[in-house]
């Protein structure tokens, strides 16, 4: 299976089909190291990735200092470690303007003015977790949370979205099973009121049919909340989101930067071409990393989690 990620850099599009993961900790290395190994992947002038495939994304505007992003897992997508990622990444990357792009590659077409796919109608039903289920005791299950007036469920993200089935969540959880509560990581949740047809719903990884969500629910009153779970956490109390301990994020991010930073990384399509002159390698192989590359990456975030403490 593939991991797709495309780069902007500048005005160049480069692809990876497994790019994805890390690309949360590349960045982390600041904008002198990530630049120029964005730009040492394929570049491509065709067809870009379906916006539903792309699980990951960048666009790095030098002259304007922006720098937009993306993904589908890693430090960022976590409600235990984000604010500490942004944290690092902001200082990793400072005098820009980061935003992160809630429907993902579509934000980097707008952004360049291209022509966004077309958005599929059919929902993947994300299937709702007992109290007592293993991948509640993950550090970072992939779920989101799921508030109906004071009935909590919680909800394995592998498929799409809950806030995509429209009224329809509400009469497939009436028959799940229902939890005390939930204060553990997460992906993303909303919160509905029936009486007042109220929905507010939030998420931290990307979300494609962003400004379709409010189609799916006609007659209701639709609030996005970016990333903002204390907003749910306010509107159900008792059923809050716990505070993430800002010093151990930082801690655990600044470890896996370092790890993902650790030494060189060798040349992967060089190494195939040398074994197989005739193979096509394609997008999917990361292009190399020197060790004097990695140690400045290191650097950046070693000083990065100085400041930030």
């Amino acid at each position: 299976m593939g991991s797709r990620a495309t780069y902007l850099v500048d005005g160049r599009r480069y692809q990876s089909s497994h790019g994805a993961v890390g690309l949360d900790l590349d960045l982390l290395a600041g904008p002198g190291v990530f630049v120029p190994f964005a730009a040492a992947h394929t570049e491509v002038a065709g067809p870009w990735y379906d916006d539903e495939m792309c699980e990951a994304g960048v666009l790095v505007d030098g002259e304007a200092g922006i720098l937009l992003l993306f993904a589908w897992e890693g430090v960022f997508a976590s409600t235990r470690t984000r604010a500490a990622a942004f944290a690092l990444l902001r200082l990793a990357w400072p005098g820009w303007r980061v935003r992160w792009l809630y429907d993902g590659q579509r934000g980097l077409r707008a952004y360049v003015g291209a022509e966004p796919c077309g958005y599929r109608s059919r929902v993947v039903v994300s299937p709702a977790l007992d109290p007592g289920d293993p991948e509640l005791a993950e550090p970072d299950p992939s779920v989101a949370v799921v508030t109906v007036g004071g009935h909590c469920h919680v909800l394995a993200m592998i498929g799409d979205h809950p806030v995509d089935e429209g009224p329809a969540l509400l009469e497939r959880l009436a028959g799940e099973p229902a939890h005390a509560g939930y204060t553990g990581a997460c992906e993303g949740g909303l919160h509905v009121d029936p009486r007042l047809r109220r929905v507010g719903w939030w998420h931290t990884t990307r979300q494609p049919g962003l400004a379709e969500v409010g189609e799916r629910w006609p007659g209701w009153t639709v609030e996005f909340w970016e990333d903002r779970w204390e907003e749910r956490a306010r509107r159900a109390p008792a059923l809050g989101l716990r505070e993430p301990d800002r010093a151990a994020a930082l801690g655990e991010v600044r470890d896996e930067a370092l790890g993902r930073w650790a030494g060189a990384r060798g040349d992967a399509r060089a190494a195939v071409r040398a074994a197989a002159p005739q193979a096509l390698t394609g997008r999917g192989l990361a292009p190399p990393v020197s060790a004097h590359r990695a140690a400045k990456a290191r650097e950046v975030i070693n000083r990065a989690h100085a400041s930030a403490l």
